[in-house]
């Protein structure tokens, strides 16, 4: 373990107490039996609606009902025109194509979309290089690039990486090859020489401020491209509607927001997985011990960690080749493996976060930010301990690992902080970073790593004083208030995730009957109001309310579970307040 730095650093200490905690809420409604009148749904859902800032029926009915019908044209991206004529062309003279992945399962989803796309239409298979974390960390290099030209490569296209590549570009550029860019990270300086630069986040692009993950800026590349094919008399084109459980999969796992774009292609690819699902996630959900319909959260927390522990433990590859196989016993085989893969990341994941939570304690939870770091830490956890760290305590957290003198950096964020432009203004001391707001990945010599902590410090200071994020309510509801009809129309706002939370209600003076805890840190809470009694379940809340009194205010999110033919109603505790 290396001890420096041993944590955040600030002049004061911060450490905020239980009832502090507990009482910072925001509560941003009540039902209102008036709002947005006309629409055919119960009080409390019109008064959610216009919580979430929608003020029109047109605007609730667009989002509780997304179609595919309501996407924007993909070829009015940014880079597409050029790239749809460069890869037609390609496919005329019968050029070998090649696909740059990242390694993540935003990265294998888009790899696999395009690899589907080509077999699809008849064409040969691409030649798909996805780096090895260890060897090569994030992004193109030439590595890849030297690998993809020995095999004959003249077109390269990248799959959620290569903004920032311009040495890479111009490497691939130098044999001989043209480069197609597809990526979603923030653009860092100049913009690659490639022939066709296809990012979302460029700013003079129709499409910025969709907040697209690289799986869904491929798919409209292979949407554009697909209507391209048509017009140049290609025949016997591919339903790309079939791909889109591989869309969401890579759009849930890579936390963009659920909202615009996202929100459609995620609602429609669920309904895909849940109904004609490809062969390897069928086989994941099947061995990942999931039993109904796949949701939003079964992606974020069961098939994505899946998918990705390929990547961090073993070789991407693995995943890939369970999204682009048809056949049944192969695919149940990679599943088994990725599933043994997981249970390794989890067992390195949590030695790295013991190692870490020792060295906050040593150090004092202290700070605007969190920063750790270790020797030979495995860098295929670093991000996920900074996750859980962040949500821990909050603030952001950076996890480096130190091996052979170079430190491998991955942040994450808690709003509203831009963690992607704090690290920015400190780049100096950095090889090399990338991300967007809510995560970075960087390098950096070791001997810099307490000069770059401490200046990141002072750089978040400046953003003013820290504050416990508030517990943030929809709307005070009555018991009576939750009914079938409510959770049923609840239902119709899911996916949800970034950009569109979970609702949150509250109910005030509710009666506590009993408490239990089970799992070491979770509470079953049976709670009643008005002749009602709720099951509650809080789940990493047995820490922090220890001693509950009688009457409490329950901010909760209802959940409806459907089990051996009949539904059941229990509350997901998000907070309590003493009355």
């Amino acid at each position: 373990m290396h001890k420096y730095p041993p944590s955040a650093r600030t002049s004061s200490d911060t450490k905020v107490s239980e009832k502090a905690l507990v009482n910072n809420w925001i509560i941003k409604g009540r039902v209102d039996e008036k709002a947005l009148p006309g629409l055919d749904f119960s009080p409390v859902f019109r008064s959610l609606m216009l919580v979430r800032g929608m003020t029109t029926p047109d605007n609730v009915l667009d989002f509780a009902f997304p179609s595919l019908g309501k996407l924007k044209d993909p070829s009015q991206m940014k880079g597409m025109k050029e790239a749809c004529i460069r890869i037609a062309e390609a496919i005329k003279q019968k050029e070998t194509i090649g696909v740059f992945a990242d390694y993540d399962v935003d990265g294998v989803c888009s790899a696999a979309l395009l690899h589907r796309f080509f077999l699809k239409i008849g064409y040969k298979e691409p030649v798909v290089f996805i780096p090895d974390r260890a060897i090569d960390g994030y992004g193109l290099n030439t590595r890849g690039i030297d690998e993809l030209k020995k095999s004959g490569v003249s077109l390269l296209i990248t799959a959620d990486c290569g903004i920032s590549a311009t040495h890479e570009v111009a490497h691939a550029k130098a044999l001989g090859m043209d480069v197609i860019i597809t990526d979603h990270h923030e653009p860092e300086g100049l913009i690659p020489d490639a022939l066709s630069v296809i990012n979302p986040k460029q700013k003079d692009c129709p499409f910025f401020g969709e907040d697209l993950c690289g799986a869904g800026v491929v798919f409209h590349l292979i949407v554009a491209l697909r209507a391209h094919l048509r017009k140049l008399g290609m025949e016997n084109l591919p339903n790309l509607k079939d791909d889109l459980d591989i869309v969401a999969m890579a759009t849930v796992a890579d936390v963009v927001s659920l909202r615009g774009i996202n929100r459609i292609l995620v609602k429609e690819g669920l309904k895909v997985l849940n109904s004609t699902a490809h062969t390897g996630l069928s086989a994941l959900a099947k061995i990942s011990g999931i039993k109904n319909d796949v949701i939003a959260r079964d992606i974020g927390f069961i098939l994505g960690p899946r998918i990705n522990a390929a990547g961090r433990i073993s070789k991407a590859r693995k995943a890939f080749e369970l999204l682009i196989t048809d056949d049944a016993s192969h695919a149940i085989s990679i599943a088994q493996e990725l599933h043994i893969l997981n249970r390794q990341r989890q067992e390195e994941e949590q030695r790295v976060l013991k190692d870490a939570l020792s060295m906050i304690e040593e150090g004092g939870n202290t700070g605007k930010a969190i920063v750790v770091a270790g020797t030979n830490w495995h860098i295929g956890v670093i991000g996920i301990v900074a996750s859980r760290l962040a949500d821990r305590f909050s603030k952001p957290a950076i996890v480096i690992s130190i091996i052979d003198g170079l430190g491998r950096g991955s942040g994450r964020s808690v709003e509203p902080i831009d963690l992607h432009t704090a690290v920015s203004r400190e780049s100096h001391f950095l090889k090399g970073f990338g991300g967007h707001r809510m995560a970075v990945g960087f390098t950096i010599d070791a001997d810099k790593i307490l000069a770059f902590a401490n200046a990141l410090e002072e750089s978040l200071l400046k953003t003013g004083p820290f504050q416990m994020p508030a517990v943030e309510v929809d709307l005070e509801i009555s018991p009576t208030d939750i009914t079938p009809t409510l959770l049923n129309e609840l239902e119709m706002l899911a996916p949800f995730g970034v950009g569109n939370r979970e609702p949150v209600f509250m109910i005030p003076d509710m009666e506590v009957i009993e408490v239990k805890k089970f799992g070491g840190t979770h509470l079953k809470v049976s709670l009643k109001h008005s002749g009602r009694i709720f099951n509650a379940i809080g789940f990493n809340m047995a820490t922090s309310y220890k001693h509950i009194p009688r009457f409490v205010n329950v901010a909760f999110t209802p959940v409806k579970k459907h089990f051996n033919g009949h539904d059941y109603l229990h509350l997901n505790l998000k907070a309590l307040s003493f009355v």
